[in-house]
């Protein structure tokens, strides 16, 4: 029996400063790279607390494309700092 997997899709998951959960999307992977996010607009990340958010991109053959994970300041909401993993084994880290 095949093993499912996820293809095309972005798996977003936001965490608050206590470590829950308080935001999570699946979106086609066009959308995710067409559409505006959460944290592209720094009131909507304070309003939610969003702290920390960890990201799952995978491609056409399911496998992960990317996986990053990204730190926001919860007074001003604006991105502080991030770090992504490509398929590759390539890691970027923002300062």
């Amino acid at each position: 029996m095949p093993i499912p997997r996820i293809k095309n899709t972005a798996i977003l998951i936001g965490y608050g400063p206590d470590g829950k959960c308080v935001y999570s999307e699946i979106l086609d992977i066009r959308n995710y790279y067409d559409d505006e996010h959460i944290w592209d607009n720094p009131a909507r990340a304070k309003r939610l607390k969003l702290q920390r958010l960890k990201g799952y991109l995978f491609n056409p053959a399911g496998k992960i494309d990317q996986e990053f994970e990204n730190a926001f300041d919860l007074l001003t909401g604006k991105y502080l700092s991030g770090r992504t993993r490509y398929a590759d084994g390539t890691i970027r880290t923002d300062p």
